[in-house]
């Protein structure tokens, strides 16, 4: 008995409620507390209050928090009221690097949507889905920005109308049809997969398109009887509820669709609709202008522009914007502004770098 009054009390549990509820006054003090004790270091006493700050501006809850810096929300509660009760420098790492990450990330130019001309030939084929109540596909090679115009196509159309989904690696049908009802605000808990389709073909209607991105995913990484289930799921809902549907995928999925093994099987679903967009290898350099434009540079020229090509061909327009992306950085951090200078000084950088 007496031994059990001598114990240190429980650490706090943080309150179940979602959001961080401990005052700006009360952190502080903790903090300073720990610093004046020894146990953080003045650096580390800054890092915890920037992400208090973080957390609150981003209107994070705990267990939010915790997953961005890789913690548990307990965790993050207990380095706010200092009653962590043990050594503090491995969390508080953790804490630093989020803070590097986070404020490196802030450097990067905010560019919003550009409209290239990809989004103008996304967004016509899934207005004509729609309208028409019929299955389409969009086919193009990996980062051009196929996903890019499906997501803001769906964030335009959001009122309940469009239904996006990714379709992952190696999916298996149960967790596709999962997927497709998490998208239509189903959840999964306590139902069969029978009973997920049936409540999925009672969500959807005329009025709703459904977009399946990276659908070639289910068709070269799982086994033909599994592609074959997925896809006649997919025309299941098609023909039950007369909603439009897009697949995009790669060349990989409209050679599979159109000309692989399982063509046959598929044919159905491909009958089914008459639009078909397919992309082009490169962009337009109409595309290639507008983008640098929403970076404040002019249109690129010479070396330059060769460059950018060969970046295109290898690698896509996401490679061609990162680029962009890292000269902001560097110009940034020079208190300079962004030129084809500080694009060039990157791309060199960088190809020294994979010099053997």
């Amino acid at each position: 008995m007496q031994q059990q009054e001598t114990q240190a009390a429980p650490a706090p549990r943080p309150p179940q409620v979602p959001g961080i509820t401990v005052p700006g006054d009360k952190v502080m003090a903790a903090v300073r507390g720990l610093e004046a004790t020894g146990q953080i270091t003045a650096v580390q006493s800054e890092n915890i209050l920037w992400l208090y700050n973080f957390v609150q501006a981003a209107s994070l809850s705990l267990e939010n928090a915790g997953r961005a810096v890789g913690l548990s929300g307990t965790t993050i509660y207990r380095l706010f009221t200092a009653s962590y009760g043990a050594a503090y420098d491995s969390v508080l790492d953790k804490v630093a690097k989020f803070r590097r990450l986070t404020e490196e990330r802030q450097k990067r130019k905010a560019i919003g949507f550009v409209e290239t001309s990809t989004w103008k030939k996304i967004d016509a084929i899934c207005r004509q889905a729609l309208n028409a109540q019929m299955p389409a596909f969009i086919y193009g090679p990996s980062q051009m920005g196929k996903t890019t115009c499906l997501l803001e196509f769906a964030r335009r159309n959001n009122h309940g109308t469009t239904k996006y989904i990714r379709m992952p690696a190696s999916p298996s049908f149960s967790f596709f049809v999962k997927t497709v009802a998490m998208c239509c605000s189903i959840s999964s808990q306590h139902s069969t997969v029978e009973h997920l389709r049936e409540r999925v073909c009672h969500a959807l209607d005329s009025r709703n398109l459904l977009i399946v991105d990276e659908f070639h995913q289910a068709l070269v990484t799982v086994s033909d009887r599994r592609a074959a289930q997925i896809m006649e799921f997919i025309r299941e809902i098609y023909d039950r509820t007369g909603c439009g549907i897009v697949l995009s995928a790669t060349r990989v999925g409209e050679a599979e669709v159109e000309r692989g093994r399982n063509a046959g099987v598929y044919d159905q679903l491909r009958r089914r609709g008459m639009a078909k967009l397919v992309l082009p290898d490169m962009p337009p350099a109409s595309d290639i202008r507008k983008i640098a434009a929403a970076f404040g540079l002019p249109a690129p020229e010479g070396r330059i522009l060769e460059t950018i090509r060969a970046m295109l061909k290898t690698s896509g327009l996401g490679m061609y914007v990162k680029y962009l992306q890292s000269a902001h950085v560097l110009a940034s951090s020079r208190s300079e502004k962004p030129s084809w200078d500080t694009f060039a000084a990157v791309y060199d950088g960088m190809a020294a770098l994979a010099t053997p």
